[in-house]
């Protein structure tokens, strides 16, 4: 099995205590990190949003609190049903990266990637993929983990092994995770026609950063 068949078979193992998990507020750093992307979300004064691996729909239930149109993609079915089970009237659909290009014909003012993006050439494919399905003003936004606060003693850029945010009894293999460096981060972007700046949301209490956020303007397609 390839990294990135192992990402997929890992969330559709670990769904449920994933569920649980966020359902129970159980990653202390995300106190920091979801009002970051909500903030860098809401500053765009977007019509139309797509949450990218959207998960049990958290981030699309609180931008339709504000009146925000959102729509949620995901390609683990049992993570879209959970979302559509506490969101009914929301709009979510199981697609995976790969179905966006076939699959999804409208054009969204802003896509947001919010700790979704895990593999190496899935990832490539689905940021190209996005400049497709941006307005001509359109950004995207991708909140990953800082790479400096990650990197476990090695920067250099490659496939990791990770674990799960809780020791949960519940939780079975982690799902590996191709780990780049910021300049790697930006290389990317760069290569891919986006405009990128950035911004690090800081821990309150031991001021070093939790995220990164890159804000992407699509080039012209």
């Amino acid at each position: 099995m390839t990294p990135e068949q192992r990402i997929l078979a890992s969330w559709h193992d670990n769904a449920m205590p994933w569920i649980r998990l966020i359902q129970e507020q159980g990653i202390a750093s995300r106190r920091t990190s979801d009002p970051a992307i909500e903030r860098a979300i809401i500053a765009r004064q977007a019509g139309r949003v797509l949450d990218v691996g959207c998960g049990e729909g958290w981030l699309c239930r609180r931008l339709a609190a504000r009146g925000i149109h959102t729509t949620g993609i995901d390609a683990i079915p049992s993570l879209v049903d959970s979302a559509r089970q506490q969101h009914p009237e929301g709009d979510y659909r199981c697609l995976s990266f790969s179905e966006l290009d076939t699959d999804l014909a409208e054009s969204f003012d802003l896509a947001v990637c919010n700790f979704s993006l895990f593999g190496e050439q899935s990832v490539e494919q689905l940021l190209a993929t996005l400049q497709t399905r941006l307005t001509p003003s359109g950004m995207l936004l991708v909140q990953t983990l800082h790479p400096l606060m990650a990197c476990d003693g090695d920067y250099r850029s490659g496939w990791r092994e990770t674990r799960w945010p809780s020791s949960g009894s519940d939780f079975g293999a982690a799902p590996p995770w191709y780990f780049r460096n910021l300049e790697n981060w930006l290389a990317l972007f760069q290569r891919l026609g986006y405009q990128v700046s950035l911004e690090e949301p800081l821990d309150p209490q031991q001021k070093l950063p939790v995220s990164v956020i890159f804000h992407a303007v699509a080039g012209h397609r």
